[in-house]
C-alpha cells in the first residue's frame, strides 16, 4: 500500500480530514511526504494554554509538534530546519496526551 493511502486509513481512523491537513501544514508549517513517510510539523509553544494541534505562526516557539507521522518520527527529527529545545507528539490511534521530550536527546538516540 503506498504511503498516502496509509495516510488516509490513519485520518480516517482519526476523524480528521487529510487534504485540510496537509493544505494546513503545507501553507504555515512543515510536510515531509516520500514513498515510505508522511510527516506532518510545526513549530509551538509548549507551555501554551492552546493546544499545539490549534497553534499557527508562533512568535516564540519552543518546541516542534509532530502532528502527523507515518513511518517514524526519525526522518522528520532529521529534517527539521531548524532546533528547537522540545519536540512532542501523541498517540492519536491510543487517545493519548501529547508528551514532549528533550529534542537534543531524542536527535542523540536517532544518530
Amino acid at each position: 500500500m503506498n504511503i498516502l493511502l496509509k495516510a488516509k486509513n490513519l485520518y480516517d481512523q482519526c476523524e480528521i480530514d487529510m487534504h485540510q491537513d496537509i493544505a494546513a501544514y503545507c501553507g504555515n508549517g512543515y510536510v515531509f511526504i516520500t514513498p515510505e513517510s508522511f510527516l506532518l510539523g510545526k513549530a509551538v509553544d509548549s507551555k501554551s494554554e492552546v493546544k499545539p494541534q490549534d497553534q499557527w505562526n508562533v512568535k516564540n516557539p519552543d518546541a516542534w509538534y509532530v502532528h502527523m507521522a507515518i513511518g517514524g518520527v526519525k526522518e522528520f527529527i532529521r529534517k527539521i530546519p531548524y532546533r528547537l529545545p522540545k519536540v512532542g507528539w501523541s498517540r492519536a490511534t491510543k487517545n493519548q496526551p501529547i508528551r514532549w521530550y528533550d529534542f537534543n536527546k531524542i536527535q542523540r538516540r536517532i544518530n
